[in-house]
C-alpha cells in the first residue's frame, strides 16, 4: 500500500502572506521552484533540513507550515 502525502497548504499560505513567489522562496532556501511546487501540492515531502530552512526563511516554526 502506497503512503499518501498530504498537500502542505500552510506552506503556500505562509509564502503568500509574506508576498513571496515560489521562485523567490525556492531561491532563498536553495531548492528548485519545481520542488517547492511539489511540496505545496503534496507530490513530495521535504527533507528535514529543507523543512527547517523553509521555516527559517518564512520566519515561523516548522509546525506552522506542515
Amino acid at each position: 500500500m502506497k503512503k499518501e502525502k498530504k498537500p502542505m497548504l500552510n506552506l503556500k499560505i505562509m509564502r503568500i502572506r509574506r508576498g513571496m513567489t515560489q521562485v523567490e522562496l525556492a531561491q532563498k532556501v536553495g531548492i528548485s521552484q519545481n520542488a517547492l511546487s511539489f511540496y505545496e501540492v503534496g507530490r513530495r515531502a521535504p527533507r528535514m533540513d529543507v523543512l527547517y530552512k523553509l521555516a527559517e526563511v518564512l520566519d515561523c516554526d516548522v509546525k506552522d507550515i506542515v
